[in-house]
C-alpha cells in the first residue's frame, strides 16, 4: 500500500510539531475501525485519525468533520473512561515501521498522575489500536484493543487485556535507517544478476512500499531509466548513491508529499502516493505536490472513499443505461434487417405487373408462372419463375403481390424512421454515460436518475404513476437544477459548462441570453458550454472563443483526443424541438473551431 514507514515517519514529525503537549478534549468512533483524537494543541484543534481498516490502516492529522454513530463500542467507552483531557506527551514510531506510539501523560480518578500509551499498528490484516498502561516494573499492559487477538487467532502474539504488550515482528528485513554502505554493497553483490533491484530492495529492507522500492530502482537505472531494471544491469555505486539519498531524506524529515493523477490530471483517477517525488510514469501520470502529508493522505483516501461510494451508488444508472444499450443496438440490428428485406419490394411488384400483363393466358391451378421479364433491360426475352398458388385465380395471384408491395413499401418508411429514433436513443445514452462520468455528487447522480425516469429510459415510477399495490406513487419533490461548472476566460469573460442533459438545458434556454455564444463538440456527445457575453459591453475575443471551446472538447467525449471539432453560434440559434429528450437540440449560423481539450483555470 502507498502508505509505508516513510509515509508514516512525515505524519510522525507532523504530530511532534503540531500534537505533541495538546490535550484531548473530544473522541469519536464514526466507524467501527476508526478512532478520532480531538486535541487542542498550540492554540488550534487538530483531529488525530486512527484508522485501523485492515484495507488501508494510517495515521493522520484529518481535515474532515467526525461524529459518533448511534451506538457506541466498548472500547470507544475505555478511551473516555482514560483519555479525556489527557495530553499526548510524545509520538514516535517503533523502528522504520508503521506502528505509532503516542504517550500519554493522564490522570486516575484520584488525580494521580500515570502515563499511557496508545499504539497505532498501521500493517494490514494486523492493523490495531491499543491502549496501554505501565505496571509498577515498567512494563507495558495492555488496558483495551480496538480488535482483541486470542489463542484461536494467532499463536505467535496475543492481544488481550492485561497481557504484556509486544510490538508485531518485523521480519528478518534490515532496517534502511541503520544499514552500513559497506554493509549494503557486500548485500547488493551479492544479489541475483537477473532478478529485479526493486524486488531485492522490497525483500531486504523493511519500510518500503513497492512505489518507493520502483522510484530508487529508477533513478539508479540511469541511462535504462527502467523501475523494473535488474540488478545485474545497475552500477552498484548508482544504487548504493539514490538508496543513501532516500535514507538521508527520510532521517533529515525532507518529505515531499507527492499525489499521482492518471493523465488526465486532477480530473482524472487517483494512481498512487508517495513522501517523495515520483518520475517512473514519465507522462503517463500527473503530480500534485501538498503541504503536509497529513494533508495528502487526508485528500486522497477521502477522494477514493467518496469515488468508491459514488461508483457505487451509480451502479443502478450505469446497469439501466448498459440494458437500454444493449437492446437499442439489438434493435437496430432487426430493422436493419427488415430494411434489407424491404429492398426487395421493386421486384415483387414487377412479378404482379408480369402476372397481370399476361393475365388473357395464365389458368388458375398452376404453382408457377414462367413469363418473359420485359423489365429487365439487360435482356428483355429472359424468362423468369413466379411462384403462384393454385387455389388462386391469376388475378388475386397478381393482387397477393401487389399487396405484399406494399406493406413492404409502408414497412420501407417506418422502418427508416425506427432507425433513426433509435439511433438517436443511442446518442442520448451515450450523453447519459458521459454524464455520469463526470458526476461528483450524490445531488448529480439524482438530476440523472430524474433525467432517465423523465425520458423513458428508466422504469422508476413517476409522480401519479400507480405502483403494485394499486395506489398512485406519492409525486417526488423535484430538487432545483445544480449549478453548472464557472470558468473565467483569458479575458474576464464568464464561462458555464453543463454537468448532465437536464443541467445543459438550464443552462442553455434558461440561463443564455441570446447574445450569449453556444458551444458544442461536433457529432459526439458532450456539455452544452457559454460564453456569457450579454451585458459586458464588449465583444469577445479569439482567445476567449478558444477557451469556452477547449472547455467544450474537454467535456466531451473526445476529451482523450487530440484535436475535437466544435461547433459555437449565439443562443438565440439554438432550438430545442417538441418532444426531444434532454439535451438534444437543432442550431443554426454556426462556425466551427478545432481545438485541444483542456481545462482553463477555474
Amino acid at each position: 500500500m502507498p502508505y509505508d514507514a516513510g509515509a508514516a515517519a512525515a505524519v510522525c514529525r507532523e504530530f511532534s510539531e503540531r500534537a505533541a503537549g495538546g490535550r484531548i478534549e473530544k473522541i469519536f468512533q464514526p466507524v467501527r475501525d476508526r478512532i478520532i483524537l480531538q486535541v487542542y494543541a498550540k492554540s488550534e484543534r487538530i483531529n488525530v485519525c486512527l484508522d485501523a481498516d485492515a484495507n488501508s490502516p494510517k495515521v493522520y492529522i484529518s481535515g474532515q468533520a467526525a461524529e459518533n454513530p448511534p451506538s457506541m463500542s466498548a472500547f470507544y467507552s475505555v478511551l473516555r473512561k482514560y483519555l479525556m483531557n489527557a495530553r499526548i506527551s510524545s509520538v514516535a514510531l517503533a523502528g522504520f515501521d508503521r506502528v505509532f506510539e503516542f504517550k500519554i501523560d493522564a490522570s486516575d480518578e484520584m488525580g494521580f498522575k500515570k502515563t499511557l500509551y496508545i499504539y497505532a499498528e498501521c500493517i494490514r490484516k494486523q492493523s490495531n489500536i491499543i491502549l496501554c498502561g505501565e505496571d509498577a516494573e515498567g512494563k507495558k499492559k495492555i488496558i483495551s484493543a480496538l480488535k482483541p487477538v486470542d489463542f484461536s487467532m494467532s499463536e505467535t502474539r496475543q492481544v488481550l487485556n492485561g497481557f504484556e504488550y509486544t510490538p508485531p515482528a518485523s521480519g528478518a528485513k534490515t532496517d534502511p535507517l541503520t544499514v552500513t554502505r559497506g554493509d549494503f554493497l557486500s548485500a547488493l553483490e551479492s544479489a541475483a544478476p537477473d532478478g529485479l533491484l526493486c524486488d531485492w530492495l522490497l525483500s531486504n529492507y523493511r519500510g518500503f512500499s513497492p512505489l518507493v522500492a520502483r522510484e530508487t530502482a529508477f533513478k539508479a537505472s540511469g541511462k535504462l531509466a527502467d523501475a523494473s531494471a535488474a540488478a545485474g544491469a545497475v552500477d552498484n555505486k548508482a544504487a548504493e548513491f539514490h538508496f543513501f539519498e532516500l535514507v538521508e531524506k527520510i532521517k533529515n524529515n525532507n518529505f515531499t508529499p507527492t499525489l499521482l493523477y492518471d493523465e488526465n490530471g486532477e480530473k482524472g483517477a487517483l494512481v498512487d502516493f508517495s513522501y517523495i517525488d515520483i518520475r517512473q510514469y514519465g507522462n503517463k501520470t500527473v503530480s500534485k505536490t501538498f503541504e503536509s502529508m497529513s494533508e495528502l493522505v487526508d485528500f486522497y483516501f477521502y477522494k477514493k472513499n467518496r469515488d468508491n461510494m459514488l461508483k457505487q451508488k451509480s451502479h443502478d444508472i450505469l446497469k439501466v443505461l448498459a440494458n437500454a444499450s444493449s437492446r437499442l443496438n439489438k434493435k437496430i440490428r432487426l430493422l436493419e434487417r427488415e430494411a434489407e428485406e424491404c429492398k426487395t419490394k421493386e421486384q415483387i411488384k414487377i412479378y404482379g405487373d408480369l402476372i397481370t400483363a399476361n393475365i388473357y393466358r395464365l389458368e388458375k391451378g398452376a404453382t408457377a408462372y414462367s413469363l418473359e421479364n420485359f423489365y429487365d433491360e439487360t435482356d428483355p426475352g429472359r424468362i423468369i419463375t413466379i411462384a403462384a398458388d393454385k387455389n388462386l385465380t391469376p388475378a388475386q395471384n397478381a393482387q397477393k403481390y401487389y399487396k405484399k408491395y406494399g406493406k413492404l413499401k409502408s414497412a420501407e418508411y417506418h422502418t427508416a424512421k425506427q432507425i433513426d429514433a433509435a439511433k438517436d436513443d443511442i446518442i442520448y445514452v451515450d450523453s447519459v454515460f458521459e454524464s455520469l462520468a463526470r458526476a461528483l455528487s450524490e445531488r448529480e447522480l439524482a438530476e440523472i436518475r430524474e433525467e432517465l425516469a423523465e425520458s423513458g429510459i428508466s422504469k422508476a415510477l413517476k409522480p401519479g404513476k400507480t405502483g403494485k399495490t394499486g395506489k398512485s406513487a406519492k409525486p417526488r419533490k423535484q430538487l432545483p437544477v445544480s449549478k453548472p461548472n464557472e470558468y473565467t476566460s483569458a479575458n474576464g469573460f464568464k464561462i458555464l459548462c453543463g454537468k448532465n442533459n437536464r443541467q445543459n438545458d438550464e443552462l442553455t434556454f434558461k440561463t443564455a441570453s441570446k447574445n450569449d455564444i453556444w458551444f458544442h463538440a461536433q457529432k459526439i456527445p458532450g456539455s452544452h458550454v457559454i460564453l456569457v457575453c450579454e451585458n459586458t459591453g464588449r465583444a469577445p475575443a479569439d482567445r476567449d472563443i478558444e477557451d469556452a471551446a477547449k472547455i467544450a472538447a474537454a467535456y466531451s467525449k473526445g476529451k482523450n483526443m487530440p484535436l475535437v471539432l466544435v461547433d459555437y453560434t449565439y443562443a438565440r440559434y439554438v432550438k430545442k424541438p417538441a418532444g426531444a429528450k434532454p439535451g438534444f437540440v437543432t442550431y443554426a449560423n454556426h462556425k466551427t473551431a478545432a481545438v485541444a481539450p483542456g481545462d482553463i483555470e477555474g
